[in-house]
Protein backbone atom coordinates (compact mmCIF):
# COMPACT_ATOMS: atom_id res chain seq x y z
CA UNK A 1 0.00 0.00 0.00
CA UNK A 2 2.77 2.42 0.94
CA UNK A 3 4.62 1.52 -2.24
CA UNK A 4 1.61 2.51 -4.36
CA UNK A 5 1.29 5.83 -2.54
CA UNK A 6 4.98 6.59 -3.04
CA UNK A 7 4.76 5.74 -6.74
CA UNK A 8 1.68 7.93 -7.15
CA UNK A 9 3.41 10.89 -5.48
CA UNK A 10 6.54 10.34 -7.58
CA UNK A 11 4.55 10.30 -10.83
CA UNK A 12 2.68 13.45 -9.85
CA UNK A 13 5.97 15.16 -9.00
CA UNK A 14 7.50 14.18 -12.36
CA UNK A 15 4.42 15.43 -14.23
CA UNK A 16 4.62 18.72 -12.36
CA UNK A 17 8.29 19.09 -13.28
CA UNK A 18 7.50 18.35 -16.94
CA UNK A 19 4.69 20.91 -16.95
CA UNK A 20 6.90 23.49 -15.27
CA UNK A 21 9.67 22.90 -17.82
CA UNK A 22 7.24 23.41 -20.71
CA UNK A 23 5.62 26.52 -19.29
CA UNK A 24 8.91 28.04 -18.17
CA UNK A 25 10.15 27.80 -21.77
CA UNK A 26 7.12 29.80 -22.94
CA UNK A 27 7.74 32.49 -20.35
CA UNK A 28 11.47 32.80 -20.97
CA UNK A 29 12.01 36.28 -22.45
CA UNK A 30 13.05 36.41 -26.08
CA UNK A 31 16.14 38.61 -26.08
CA UNK A 32 17.37 40.64 -29.04
CA UNK A 33 20.57 42.64 -29.11
CA UNK A 34 20.45 43.75 -32.75
CA UNK A 35 17.94 44.37 -35.51
CA UNK A 36 19.54 41.61 -37.62
CA UNK A 37 18.49 39.08 -34.97
CA UNK A 38 14.91 40.31 -35.24
CA UNK A 39 14.95 39.89 -39.02
CA UNK A 40 16.31 36.35 -38.74
CA UNK A 41 13.57 35.44 -36.26
CA UNK A 42 10.92 37.05 -38.47
CA UNK A 43 11.99 35.03 -41.52
CA UNK A 44 11.07 31.85 -39.62
CA UNK A 45 8.05 32.97 -37.58
CA UNK A 46 6.31 36.06 -39.03
CA UNK A 47 2.92 35.05 -40.44
CA UNK A 48 3.08 37.42 -43.42
CA UNK A 49 6.42 35.97 -44.55
CA UNK A 50 5.34 32.37 -43.93
CA UNK A 51 2.12 32.90 -45.89
CA UNK A 52 4.08 34.39 -48.78
CA UNK A 53 6.36 31.35 -48.74
CA UNK A 54 3.35 29.01 -48.90
CA UNK A 55 1.86 30.99 -51.79
CA UNK A 56 5.21 30.70 -53.52
CA UNK A 57 5.10 26.90 -53.18
CA UNK A 58 1.52 26.86 -54.49
CA UNK A 59 2.64 28.81 -57.58
CA UNK A 60 5.46 26.34 -58.15
CA UNK A 61 2.99 23.46 -58.07
CA UNK A 62 0.73 25.29 -60.54
CA UNK A 63 3.74 25.74 -62.77
CA UNK A 64 4.40 21.98 -62.70
CA UNK A 65 0.73 21.23 -63.36
CA UNK A 66 0.71 23.55 -66.38
CA UNK A 67 3.40 21.43 -68.03
CA UNK A 68 1.02 18.45 -68.19
CA UNK A 69 0.48 19.17 -71.90
CA UNK A 70 3.97 17.75 -72.55
CA UNK A 71 2.79 14.29 -71.57
CA UNK A 72 0.09 12.09 -73.07
CA UNK A 73 -2.98 11.18 -71.05
CA UNK A 74 -3.44 7.44 -70.52
CA UNK A 75 -6.69 5.91 -69.25
CA UNK A 76 -7.60 2.31 -68.64
CA UNK A 77 -11.14 1.04 -68.29
CA UNK A 78 -13.01 -2.20 -67.65
CA UNK A 79 -16.67 -3.14 -67.55
CA UNK A 80 -19.32 -5.81 -67.43
CA UNK A 81 -22.76 -5.94 -69.11
CA UNK A 82 -25.51 -8.45 -68.55
CA UNK A 83 -27.79 -8.55 -71.58
CA UNK A 84 -30.88 -9.73 -69.76
CA UNK A 85 -32.84 -9.74 -73.00
CA UNK A 86 -31.16 -10.13 -76.36
CA UNK A 87 -33.09 -8.11 -78.90
CA UNK A 88 -34.18 -10.19 -81.94
CA UNK A 89 -33.44 -8.93 -85.44
CA UNK A 90 -35.50 -9.45 -88.62
CA UNK A 91 -33.48 -10.96 -91.44
CA UNK A 92 -34.85 -11.50 -95.02
CA UNK A 93 -35.74 -15.19 -95.36
CA UNK A 94 -34.17 -15.41 -98.84
CA UNK A 95 -30.71 -15.13 -97.24
CA UNK A 96 -31.07 -18.61 -95.77
CA UNK A 97 -33.63 -20.02 -98.28
CA UNK A 98 -33.54 -18.76 -101.88
CA UNK A 99 -36.96 -20.29 -102.53
CA UNK A 100 -38.59 -18.32 -99.72
CA UNK A 101 -41.26 -15.83 -100.82
CA UNK A 102 -40.05 -12.29 -101.33
CA UNK A 103 -40.81 -9.95 -98.46
CA UNK A 104 -40.71 -12.62 -95.77
CA UNK A 105 -38.40 -12.42 -92.78
CA UNK A 106 -36.99 -14.68 -90.14
CA UNK A 107 -36.50 -13.56 -86.53
CA UNK A 108 -32.96 -14.20 -85.28
CA UNK A 109 -31.13 -13.29 -82.12
CA UNK A 110 -27.45 -12.23 -82.16
CA UNK A 111 -25.03 -11.77 -79.28
CA UNK A 112 -24.33 -13.40 -75.97
CA UNK A 113 -25.70 -12.53 -72.55
CA UNK A 114 -22.55 -11.78 -70.53
CA UNK A 115 -20.05 -9.26 -71.90
CA UNK A 116 -16.72 -8.43 -70.20
CA UNK A 117 -14.60 -5.61 -71.54
CA UNK A 118 -11.26 -3.89 -70.97
CA UNK A 119 -9.68 -0.99 -72.77
CA UNK A 120 -6.75 1.40 -72.99
CA UNK A 121 -7.00 4.96 -74.33
CA UNK A 122 -4.04 7.25 -75.06
CA UNK A 123 -4.44 10.92 -76.04
CA UNK A 124 -1.51 13.19 -76.79
CA UNK A 125 -1.75 16.86 -77.76
CA UNK A 126 1.35 17.09 -79.91
CA UNK A 127 0.80 20.72 -80.83
CA UNK A 128 -1.39 22.96 -78.65
CA UNK A 129 -0.22 26.58 -78.66
CA UNK A 130 -2.73 27.69 -76.03
CA UNK A 131 -1.39 25.19 -73.51
CA UNK A 132 2.19 26.06 -74.43
CA UNK A 133 1.68 29.75 -73.68
CA UNK A 134 -0.51 28.98 -70.65
CA UNK A 135 2.44 27.04 -69.26
CA UNK A 136 4.71 30.01 -69.97
CA UNK A 137 2.27 32.28 -68.11
CA UNK A 138 2.25 29.90 -65.12
CA UNK A 139 6.04 29.89 -65.14
CA UNK A 140 6.12 33.70 -64.98
CA UNK A 141 3.51 33.69 -62.19
CA UNK A 142 5.71 31.31 -60.20
CA UNK A 143 8.66 33.69 -60.54
CA UNK A 144 6.40 36.60 -59.66
CA UNK A 145 5.33 34.87 -56.45
CA UNK A 146 8.99 34.89 -55.39
CA UNK A 147 9.00 38.66 -55.87
CA UNK A 148 5.78 38.86 -53.86
CA UNK A 149 7.64 37.16 -51.00
CA UNK A 150 10.34 39.83 -51.29
CA UNK A 151 7.69 42.57 -51.17
CA UNK A 152 6.17 40.94 -48.09
CA UNK A 153 9.57 40.81 -46.42
CA UNK A 154 10.25 44.46 -47.21
CA UNK A 155 6.90 45.51 -45.72
CA UNK A 156 7.33 43.26 -42.68
CA UNK A 157 10.90 44.42 -42.08
CA UNK A 158 9.81 48.07 -42.11
CA UNK A 159 6.99 47.38 -39.67
CA UNK A 160 9.35 45.50 -37.35
CA UNK A 161 11.97 48.20 -37.53
CA UNK A 162 9.43 50.88 -36.69
CA UNK A 163 8.51 49.14 -33.42
CA UNK A 164 12.03 47.90 -32.67
CA UNK A 165 13.64 51.32 -32.89
CA UNK A 166 10.66 52.94 -31.22
CA UNK A 167 11.45 50.76 -28.20
CA UNK A 168 15.13 51.72 -28.29
CA UNK A 169 14.43 55.43 -28.73
CA UNK A 170 11.79 55.45 -26.01
CA UNK A 171 14.20 53.67 -23.68
CA UNK A 172 16.71 56.44 -24.34
CA UNK A 173 14.03 59.04 -23.70
CA UNK A 174 13.07 57.30 -20.45
CA UNK A 175 16.59 57.83 -19.10
CA UNK A 176 16.26 61.56 -19.73
CA UNK A 177 12.72 61.67 -18.31
CA UNK A 178 13.89 59.93 -15.13
CA UNK A 179 16.54 62.60 -14.59
CA UNK A 180 14.05 65.34 -15.38
CA UNK A 181 11.63 63.95 -12.81
CA UNK A 182 14.32 64.02 -10.14
CA UNK A 183 15.25 67.60 -11.00
CA UNK A 184 11.63 68.83 -11.12
CA UNK A 185 10.91 67.09 -7.81
CA UNK A 186 13.81 68.95 -6.23
CA UNK A 187 12.53 72.19 -7.77
CA UNK A 188 9.05 71.62 -6.48
CA UNK A 189 10.12 70.70 -2.94
CA UNK A 190 12.47 73.66 -2.79
CA UNK A 191 9.81 76.05 -4.12
CA UNK A 192 7.20 74.65 -1.76
CA UNK A 193 9.52 75.28 1.18
CA UNK A 194 10.04 78.89 0.07
CA UNK A 195 6.30 79.35 -0.47
CA UNK A 196 5.57 78.16 3.06
CA UNK A 197 8.10 80.68 4.35
CA UNK A 198 6.54 83.42 2.25
CA UNK A 199 9.52 83.98 0.00
CA UNK A 200 7.78 83.14 -3.32
CA UNK A 201 4.17 83.56 -4.41
CA UNK A 202 1.61 80.89 -5.32
CA UNK A 203 2.12 81.39 -9.05
CA UNK A 204 5.75 80.35 -8.78
CA UNK A 205 4.76 77.33 -6.71
CA UNK A 206 2.14 76.34 -9.30
CA UNK A 207 4.68 76.69 -12.13
CA UNK A 208 7.12 74.38 -10.35
CA UNK A 209 4.37 71.85 -9.67
CA UNK A 210 3.23 71.95 -13.31
CA UNK A 211 6.77 71.16 -14.45
CA UNK A 212 6.93 68.24 -12.04
CA UNK A 213 3.55 66.86 -13.19
CA UNK A 214 4.53 67.21 -16.84
CA UNK A 215 7.78 65.33 -16.29
CA UNK A 216 5.96 62.57 -14.42
CA UNK A 217 3.43 62.32 -17.27
CA UNK A 218 6.22 62.14 -19.86
CA UNK A 219 7.90 59.32 -18.00
CA UNK A 220 4.65 57.40 -17.53
CA UNK A 221 3.69 57.87 -21.18
CA UNK A 222 7.11 56.62 -22.29
CA UNK A 223 6.72 53.46 -20.19
CA UNK A 224 3.23 52.90 -21.61
CA UNK A 225 4.53 53.35 -25.16
CA UNK A 226 7.34 50.84 -24.61
CA UNK A 227 4.84 48.24 -23.45
CA UNK A 228 2.67 48.94 -26.51
CA UNK A 229 5.66 48.62 -28.88
CA UNK A 230 6.62 45.29 -27.31
CA UNK A 231 3.08 43.96 -27.77
CA UNK A 232 3.12 45.03 -31.41
CA UNK A 233 6.45 43.26 -31.88
CA UNK A 234 4.95 40.10 -30.41
CA UNK A 235 2.11 40.28 -32.92
CA UNK A 236 4.44 40.89 -35.85
CA UNK A 237 6.78 38.05 -34.84
CA UNK A 238 3.90 35.67 -34.03
CA UNK A 239 5.41 35.19 -30.58
CA UNK A 240 3.66 34.73 -27.23
CA UNK A 241 6.86 35.09 -25.21
CA UNK A 242 7.95 38.30 -23.56
CA UNK A 243 10.48 40.26 -25.63
CA UNK A 244 13.54 42.01 -24.26
CA UNK A 245 15.70 44.38 -26.32
CA UNK A 246 19.20 45.27 -25.23
CA UNK A 247 20.33 47.72 -27.88
CA UNK A 248 21.02 51.43 -28.36
CA UNK A 249 20.82 53.76 -31.36
CA UNK A 250 24.61 54.10 -31.33
CA UNK A 251 25.01 50.40 -32.19
CA UNK A 252 23.38 50.90 -35.57
CA UNK A 253 25.64 52.38 -38.25
CA UNK A 254 25.32 52.41 -42.02
CA UNK A 255 28.41 51.31 -43.94
CA UNK A 256 27.31 53.44 -46.90
CA UNK A 257 24.31 55.16 -48.41
CA UNK A 258 24.51 53.35 -51.75
CA UNK A 259 21.51 51.34 -53.00
CA UNK A 260 22.50 48.66 -55.50
CA UNK A 261 19.50 46.30 -55.43
CA UNK A 262 16.43 46.86 -57.59
CA UNK A 263 13.26 47.64 -55.66
CA UNK A 264 10.94 44.59 -55.41
CA UNK A 265 8.03 46.68 -56.70
CA UNK A 266 9.94 47.34 -59.93
CA UNK A 267 10.90 43.67 -60.34
CA UNK A 268 7.33 42.59 -59.67
CA UNK A 269 5.95 45.04 -62.23
CA UNK A 270 8.48 43.85 -64.81
CA UNK A 271 7.21 40.32 -64.28
CA UNK A 272 3.65 41.62 -64.63
CA UNK A 273 4.56 43.02 -68.05
CA UNK A 274 6.15 39.71 -69.05
CA UNK A 275 3.09 37.83 -67.86
CA UNK A 276 0.79 40.08 -69.88
CA UNK A 277 2.94 39.48 -72.96
CA UNK A 278 2.52 35.75 -72.43
CA UNK A 279 -1.24 36.19 -72.01
CA UNK A 280 -1.28 38.09 -75.31
CA UNK A 281 0.51 35.17 -77.00
CA UNK A 282 -2.00 32.83 -75.41
CA UNK A 283 -4.86 34.90 -76.84
CA UNK A 284 -3.30 34.92 -80.30
CA UNK A 285 -2.77 31.17 -80.19
CA UNK A 286 -6.55 30.66 -80.21
CA UNK A 287 -6.34 31.38 -83.97
CA UNK A 288 -3.76 28.64 -84.54
CA UNK A 289 -4.49 24.96 -85.32
CA UNK A 290 -4.09 22.14 -82.79
CA UNK A 291 -2.76 18.67 -83.52
CA UNK A 292 -3.44 15.58 -81.41
CA UNK A 293 -2.94 11.83 -81.66
CA UNK A 294 -5.37 9.24 -80.27
CA UNK A 295 -4.83 5.54 -79.75
CA UNK A 296 -7.44 3.16 -78.40
CA UNK A 297 -7.37 -0.55 -77.74
CA UNK A 298 -10.45 -2.42 -76.50
CA UNK A 299 -11.13 -6.09 -75.98
CA UNK A 300 -14.40 -7.80 -75.06
CA UNK A 301 -15.21 -11.31 -73.88
CA UNK A 302 -18.72 -12.67 -74.52
CA UNK A 303 -20.15 -15.77 -72.83
CA UNK A 304 -23.55 -17.35 -72.33
CA UNK A 305 -22.95 -18.20 -68.69
CA UNK A 306 -21.83 -15.77 -65.96
CA UNK A 307 -18.18 -16.18 -65.03
CA UNK A 308 -17.75 -19.10 -67.42
CA UNK A 309 -14.89 -18.58 -69.88
CA UNK A 310 -14.76 -22.10 -71.27
CA UNK A 311 -16.61 -21.08 -74.42
CA UNK A 312 -15.76 -17.38 -74.54
CA UNK A 313 -15.74 -15.27 -77.68
CA UNK A 314 -12.91 -12.70 -77.81
CA UNK A 315 -13.68 -9.45 -79.64
CA UNK A 316 -10.57 -7.20 -79.94
CA UNK A 317 -10.64 -3.64 -81.32
CA UNK A 318 -7.74 -1.25 -81.99
CA UNK A 319 -7.78 2.27 -83.48
CA UNK A 320 -5.18 4.97 -84.15
CA UNK A 321 -6.21 8.49 -85.13
CA UNK A 322 -4.73 11.91 -85.81
CA UNK A 323 -6.87 14.99 -85.33
CA UNK A 324 -6.13 18.45 -86.70
CA UNK A 325 -8.38 21.22 -85.38
CA UNK A 326 -8.32 24.45 -87.42
CA UNK A 327 -10.36 27.40 -86.07
CA UNK A 328 -12.03 29.20 -88.96
CA UNK A 329 -14.75 31.43 -87.52
CA UNK A 330 -15.96 31.96 -83.98
CA UNK A 331 -17.75 35.28 -84.17
CA UNK A 332 -14.57 37.40 -83.80
CA UNK A 333 -14.56 36.71 -80.05
CA UNK A 334 -10.91 35.63 -80.07
CA UNK A 335 -9.88 38.76 -81.94
CA UNK A 336 -11.63 40.90 -79.33
CA UNK A 337 -9.73 39.04 -76.59
CA UNK A 338 -6.48 39.75 -78.43
CA UNK A 339 -7.29 43.46 -78.56
CA UNK A 340 -8.11 43.45 -74.83
CA UNK A 341 -4.79 41.73 -74.08
CA UNK A 342 -2.91 44.36 -76.10
CA UNK A 343 -4.56 47.18 -74.15
CA UNK A 344 -3.83 45.48 -70.83
CA UNK A 345 -0.19 45.05 -71.88
CA UNK A 346 0.02 48.75 -72.70
CA UNK A 347 -1.46 49.54 -69.30
CA UNK A 348 1.10 47.36 -67.49
CA UNK A 349 3.97 48.94 -69.42
CA UNK A 350 2.82 52.41 -68.37
CA UNK A 351 2.56 51.21 -64.78
CA UNK A 352 6.12 49.87 -64.99
CA UNK A 353 7.52 53.24 -66.01
CA UNK A 354 5.62 54.92 -63.18
CA UNK A 355 6.82 52.31 -60.65
CA UNK A 356 10.43 52.86 -61.72
CA UNK A 357 10.05 56.61 -61.26
CA UNK A 358 8.45 56.25 -57.83
CA UNK A 359 11.10 53.78 -56.64
CA UNK A 360 13.91 56.01 -57.93
CA UNK A 361 12.53 59.07 -56.14
CA UNK A 362 11.89 57.12 -52.92
CA UNK A 363 15.48 55.84 -52.90
CA UNK A 364 16.81 59.34 -53.43
CA UNK A 365 14.63 60.66 -50.60
CA UNK A 366 15.92 57.92 -48.28
CA UNK A 367 19.52 59.00 -48.89
CA UNK A 368 18.62 62.70 -48.57
CA UNK A 369 16.77 62.08 -45.30
CA UNK A 370 19.72 60.26 -43.76
CA UNK A 371 22.11 63.06 -44.68
CA UNK A 372 19.68 65.79 -43.55
CA UNK A 373 18.74 64.23 -40.20
CA UNK A 374 22.36 63.37 -39.48
CA UNK A 375 23.28 67.07 -39.72
CA UNK A 376 20.19 68.04 -37.73
CA UNK A 377 21.05 65.56 -34.98
CA UNK A 378 24.63 66.82 -34.84
CA UNK A 379 23.44 70.41 -34.44
CA UNK A 380 20.77 69.57 -31.85
CA UNK A 381 23.30 67.50 -29.93
CA UNK A 382 25.60 70.52 -29.73
CA UNK A 383 22.69 72.74 -28.71
CA UNK A 384 21.74 70.28 -25.96
CA UNK A 385 25.27 70.21 -24.55
CA UNK A 386 25.44 74.00 -24.54
CA UNK A 387 21.99 74.26 -22.96
CA UNK A 388 23.03 71.77 -20.26
CA UNK A 389 26.02 73.96 -19.48
CA UNK A 390 23.80 77.05 -19.32
CA UNK A 391 21.34 75.25 -17.07
CA UNK A 392 24.19 74.21 -14.79
CA UNK A 393 25.36 77.84 -14.58
CA UNK A 394 21.79 78.93 -13.85
CA UNK A 395 21.54 76.35 -11.07
CA UNK A 396 24.75 77.57 -9.51
CA UNK A 397 23.61 81.21 -9.72
CA UNK A 398 20.24 80.29 -8.22
CA UNK A 399 21.87 78.43 -5.36
CA UNK A 400 24.11 81.45 -4.77
CA UNK A 401 21.13 83.80 -4.75
CA UNK A 402 22.22 85.69 -7.84
CA UNK A 403 19.12 84.96 -9.93
CA UNK A 404 15.46 84.45 -9.04
CA UNK A 405 13.49 81.23 -9.16
CA UNK A 406 11.64 82.48 -12.26
CA UNK A 407 14.91 82.85 -14.13
CA UNK A 408 15.97 79.41 -12.94
CA UNK A 409 12.74 77.86 -14.24
CA UNK A 410 13.15 79.67 -17.55
CA UNK A 411 16.60 78.15 -17.95
CA UNK A 412 15.12 74.74 -17.13
CA UNK A 413 12.45 75.28 -19.80
CA UNK A 414 15.20 75.90 -22.34
CA UNK A 415 16.80 72.60 -21.30
CA UNK A 416 13.52 70.69 -21.74
CA UNK A 417 13.02 72.21 -25.18
CA UNK A 418 16.58 71.30 -26.19
CA UNK A 419 16.02 67.74 -24.95
CA UNK A 420 12.82 67.39 -26.97
CA UNK A 421 14.52 68.72 -30.11
CA UNK A 422 17.41 66.29 -29.57
CA UNK A 423 15.09 63.30 -29.06
CA UNK A 424 13.05 64.20 -32.15
CA UNK A 425 16.13 64.51 -34.36
CA UNK A 426 17.55 61.29 -32.89
CA UNK A 427 14.31 59.50 -33.75
CA UNK A 428 14.18 60.96 -37.27
CA UNK A 429 17.80 60.06 -37.97
CA UNK A 430 17.48 56.53 -36.59
CA UNK A 431 14.25 55.82 -38.48
CA UNK A 432 15.71 57.15 -41.74
CA UNK A 433 18.78 54.96 -41.23
CA UNK A 434 16.81 51.78 -40.74
CA UNK A 435 14.65 52.49 -43.80
CA UNK A 436 17.77 52.91 -45.92
CA UNK A 437 19.37 49.83 -44.34
CA UNK A 438 16.34 47.66 -45.16
CA UNK A 439 16.26 49.03 -48.70
CA UNK A 440 19.92 47.99 -49.10
CA UNK A 441 19.15 44.33 -48.22
CA UNK A 442 19.40 42.10 -51.27
CA UNK A 443 16.10 40.30 -50.79
CA UNK A 444 16.45 38.44 -54.10
CA UNK A 445 19.56 36.57 -52.88
CA UNK A 446 17.64 35.34 -49.82
CA UNK A 447 15.31 33.19 -51.95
Amino acid sequence: MRTNIVLTILCAWLNALSFFAQTSTNYTPLEFSSFEEVLSYADEHAISILNSGINEEVSKERKKASKAYLYPTINASSGYNNNLTLQPTLIPAQIFNPNAPSGTFEELTFGRQHIYSAGLQVNWNILNFQKIFASETANISAKQSEITTQKSKLSTYNGLASNYYSVILTQEATKIYNENLKVSETFYNHTKDKYERGIVDEKTLNTAEIKHIQNRKNLQQAKTNINRYYKQLQNQLNCNREISIEDTPDNFNLSSTDISSTHPDVIWQKMEVEKQKSILKESKSSLLPNLSVNYQYNKSWATDTFNDFSNVSELPQQTLGVKLNIPIFNGFSNRKKIKQSKLLLQQQQLQLENTKLIAQNEDKLLVDDVEHFQKELSENSKILKLTEKNDKHAENKYNSGIISLDERLKSYDDLLNAQNAYLQSLASYTLSKYKLYIRQIDLESQN
